[in-house]
């Protein structure tokens, strides 16, 4: 089963390791806290989302008295979604200005960059999107993520597409040569063979191309059921334009990348009647009011739905924090005792027991988002395409460390 942590638990976090160190430091100082993305290029959709939410998250926590009467200051970086970009930024945040936990990146191979310095540093790294397997399996002890590894999202869609298209065994399978991309296939492929699908074309690109003619040809000509478009949403929009441009007719399945406005905004009319997952969806929230709370003070602020970065960079008030008691050897508002980052990963770590819960597999309702329309299922295998029903605390099953792997 697929542990899920609560929509918005990041900034939670963020809250549980600053009242953690936050005795410890001087009375009225700023906590800095160092959040990074691609906020220019191709993929600034992505960054702006996250952005949004966070100016959103800090002003009202700093209208609300802040943390133990301590302003929260946000230093932004912009790492364009490049990973080399990534680990100066982290460099920056964590040596020149100081931050007490980083928030970032989006991409997988930024996240993962940017994690070698924050493990360097020892400075609490929660990467947001990023669903690159290893990112939270290579034994960095620094490195947290709320999103869905990419092996258990693939492997959701598979269960999806078989319940949804049986009888369709062959598979086109195209993607971004990067972390990213080959998690996202290895996960489809490894899950298909259960189904008994079979990849009859496996084509791949460098992030930033933009004539997909070639592998398209190829994929037209392999005699295909179905295409599996493992792309963000800038290369994702001029693939399934040119798909279409090309006559190429079979269903269209996208990764979660393609779940941002941008994509159908870009790919426009060649956008309908094509899938993918989403770690979010308006159109799934259903009676969950910590996800129509949150869903309405996006509205409420930019005039427009929440995305899944919106949702996975958010906060919500019903959520409780939790924290560990801090002694204070101390009796004077100077600092007698400096905090060190293992307490901020103590924090971490606390607030994840608390806040994790056990994602319904019997019959678990499934908003699978189709460009144009909602697609509601429900099944007791496909569980893709979520903005699953949130429990409270106390419906928690199991408390135990992000690190642990999805099964």
């Amino acid at each position: 089963m697929t542990r899920f942590l609560k929509p918005g638990w990041q900034l939670h976090a963020l809250a549980a390791v600053v009242l953690i160190l936050a005795g410890a430091s001087t009375a009225h100082a700023d906590i800095k806290i160092g959040v990074f993305g691609p906020m220019t290029g191709d993929a600034a959709g992505y960054g702006q989302s996250l952005r949004e939410t966070v100016e959103l998250v800090v002003k009202e926590r700093n209208a609300a008295g802040a943390l133990l009467g301590q302003k929260i200051t946000v230093i932004y970086g912009d790492d364009a979604g490049k990973p080399e970009q990534a680990v100066s930024v982290a460099k920056r945040l964590t040596a020149s200005d100081e931050v007490l936990i980083m928030l970032g990146s989006i991409s997988s191979p930024a996240s993962l960059a940017a994690s070698q310095v924050a493990q360097q540093s020892e400075t609490p790294q929660i990467v947001i999107s990023g669903t690159a397997q290893r990112i939270t399996t290579q034994g960095n002890k620094w490195v947290f993520r709320s999103a869905i590894p990419d092996t258990a999202f693939a492997a959701d869609l598979v269960d999806f597409i078989n319940e949804k298209f049986a009888g369709k065994k062959k598979v086109a399978f195209i993607y971004v040569n990067d972390d990213f991309g080959k998690g996202g296939f290895e996960g489809f492929k490894t899950r298909g063979q259960k189904y008994g699908l079979q990849i009859v074309a496996e084509e791949r690109y460098a992030r930033g191309d933009l004539d997909f003619t070639s592998q398209l040809s190829r994929i037209k000509a392999s005699g295909a059921d179905f295409m599996v478009d493992w792309s963000r949403y800038a290369e994702g929009a001029l693939i399934i334009k040119q798909m279409k441009q090309m006559g190429i007719d079979m269903p269209y399945f996208g990764s979660d990348g393609q779940a941002h406005p941008k994509f159908r905004e870009l790919a426009a009319s060649a956008a309908e009647g094509a899938y993918y997952p989403t770690h979010f969806s308006v159109t799934a929230i259903g009676g969950n009011k910590v996800a129509q709370d949150f869903t309405a003070k996006i509205r409420a602020a930019y005039n427009k739905d929440p995305d899944f970065v919106h949702a996975q960079a958010s906060t919500s008030s019903s959520t409780k924090r939790a924290t560990r008691p801090c002694r204070r050897p101390w009796s004077s508002s100077k600092t007698v005792r400096k905090p060190t980052r293992d307490d901020a990963v103590v924090g971490v770590r606390i607030f994840v027991k608390a806040a994790f819960y056990s994602a319904r597999s019997v019959d678990s309702k499934v908003a699978c988002r189709r460009s144009g329309s909602a697609h509601r299922a429900t099944s007791s295998r496909v569980r893709a395409a979520c903005a699953r029903s949130v429990t409270s605390l106390a419906d928690v099953r199991e408390s135990f460390s992000w690190q642990a792997k999805s099964a």
